[in-house]
């Protein structure tokens, strides 16, 4: 944020920040500099007498419409921007009496190159910047308290300890003790990133440097060879960091040899690269739940509004993650080298075991908030009165699937129900009273149908404690059906269904099952249960 505070005319924090009609700021002692009188107006800019205070009496006329100061500066400021001092008058030449006119006086955006004249008021007829002033003040104080002694920020000793660490992330200073009690290195504190606190002013490497160098208060590391050298280059050949006194014993004399900062800079492009394809990633899963969530929705008209734009946005943002993203950002003579060896050994390890068709568990993350999950997410019941959706972790688009649930609890005769259903089921209700579930639902003596509210075929025969209810998705016949303790019930409860469909349930708090998964589709039942008409 620093250079955004800092005066495009003399480089340093802003003082005393005036507006420019631009929108641009400076400091009014800068402002002051690169006042100058017009060509139009052919008085000069006087150094003493009447002009003394001249900077802040000059005066406002249109000027020419081009945007563009109409005078050549002669030298530059510190921040490179060019600026005309103030020079007395030619000798012999008088001043303006006051009487004679407004003298004719611009002042031009250092940065944008707009020209603003003044009026009477000179440059108190802009507004000055309170704002950035305040923000000045701020940034400085704590610049300020950042340079000062470090003292741990958690430290229940009068006075704290010194500062050990620094915590980029939490912004806060610990001691050592400190850091290993309130900042482990495990959990969710594994990712943070400890750094050295601020250095004192006074200090090497601190805000006035004293000479030091770069490397400030740091130890510079020395050779492994020669204890009284300090790599300093920089060995291609070997991959290692070297001294002057290694090149000269000969060891590295006929290898390629770099400037060891230069190849610091050249290998910390990875890094950049790194933060480039996590921005992308985060940018292409934005776009990839937004896709998402349009798919989800069932209006035409609207979706068929902005697909056109979506589907061309999709494909942008995948050409320029492959063009883009996945292009190698180093140079040529970075090499990267891969051992695959330890892989290849881990995948030759590997035991693999047969397991079961279709093997799931109730889904905690996607089931209503009422829903009680245990039994490693097997078993389910709720602590509501009111029916309550939970679905299964397995989605189904093929083939042929089978599971049963075990009544482990069932009081006061509740209608629980059990069936398939979308991802986007509404899930605090009874399954099948909306159109994205197929349901069956049964009490003690008999069951219904349902999808849609729409009720059918009712059937006798009901399900106490201990009861099995089977559910059979044949999406290969396109067709759902159900069976209680091994016999079919009723006929064949849906057909012609396609799509993606999950293993659902509804339940309340008088009942509780068990989900068994990875069964063997049923070869032979017994004869169904007819319906009553």
């Amino acid at each position: 944020m620093e250079e955004e505070l800092k005066c495009p005319v003399c480089g340093s924090l802003f003082r005393e920040p005036i507006i420019l009609p631009c929108s641009h700021n400076v400091c009014l002692p800068c402002a002051r500099t690169i006042a100058v009188q017009t060509p139009e107006s052919e008085q000069h800019l006087a150094a003493g007498g009447g002009g003394g205070d001249h900077a802040d009496k000059l005066s406002l006329h249109s000027e020419t419409d081009s945007g563009y100061g109409s005078y050549t500066p002669s030298l530059k400021s510190p921040n490179g921007v060019r600026v005309l001092p103030l020079v007395p008058a030619p000798p012999g030449a008088a001043a303006a009496p006051r009487g004679a006119g407004p003298a004719s006086s611009s002042l031009t955006c250092p940065q944008c190159h707009r020209s603003a004249s003044l009026d009477q008021r000179g440059l108190r007829g802009f507004q000055r910047n309170r704002l950035l002033e305040a923000i000045v003040q701020r940034y400085q104080q704590g610049r300020a308290a950042a340079a000062a002694a470090a003292k741990c920020q958690l430290c229940d000793r009068s006075p704290p300890e010194p500062a050990a660490v620094l915590c980029e992330q939490c912004e806060v200073l610990y001691c050592a003790a400190c850091q290993l009690r309130c900042h482990p290195a495990r959990g969710p504190f594994a990712k943070h990133r400890l750094a050295p606190p601020p250095a004192h002013p006074g200090a090497p490497g601190g805000g006035d440097g004293g000479g030091k160098g770069a490397a400030g208060g740091r130890k510079l590391p020395t050779c492994a060879e020669h204890d009284l050298e300090n790599y300093s280059m920089y060995c291609v050949s070997c991959r290692s960091p070297v001294c002057y006194q290694c090149l000269e014993e000969g060891k590295h004399s006929k290898h390629d040899v770099k400037a060891l900062g230069a190849m610091w800079k050249q290998h910390k492009v990875v890094w950049d690269q790194i933060n480039h394809c996590t921005l992308k990633l985060r940018q292409s899963t934005g776009l990839m739940e937004y896709c998402l969530e349009v798919i989800k929705e069932n209006d035409p008209s609207g979706f068929l509004q902005i697909s056109d734009a979506l589907i061309k946005r999709v494909q942008v943002s995948q050409e320029q993650w492959v063009k883009g993203a996945l292009e190698p950002k180093v140079s040529a003579e970075f090499d990267l080298t891969l051992d695959s060896e330890p892989l290849l050994q881990s995948i030759h390890q590997l035991d693999f075991i047969q397991m079961k068709l279709a093997w799931f568990t109730f889904d905690p993350s996607s089931a209503h908030r009422d829903i009680v999950l245990s039994n490693d997410n097997q078993t389910a019941t709720c602590n509501s009165y009111d029916d309550r959706v939970v679905l299964g972790t397995a989605a189904f688009s093929k083939g042929v699937h089978y599971w049963e649930l075990h009544v482990d609890r069932y009081d006061n005769h509740p209608d629980p129900a059990f069936g398939i259903a979308r991802i986007n089921v509404v899930k605090d209700m009874m399954l099948g009273k909306d159109d994205k579930a197929w349901a069956m639902y049964v009490d003690n003596n008999r069951s219904w149908f349902m999808h849609c509210n729409s009720h059918t075929n009712r059937t006798e025969g009901g399900v106490s404690k201990g009861a099995t209810v089977g559910v059979l998705l044949d999406l290969n016949k396109h067709n759902l059906t159900f069976y209680i303790n091994g016999q079919q019930q009723g006929p064949p409860a849906f057909e012609n269904i396609e799509g993606v469909f999950m293993p659902a349930l509804s339940l309340n708090r008088n009942v509780q099952v068990t989900l068994h998964t990875g069964l063997e589709v049923p070869q032979s039942v017994k004869q169904p249960k007819l319906p009553n008409n």
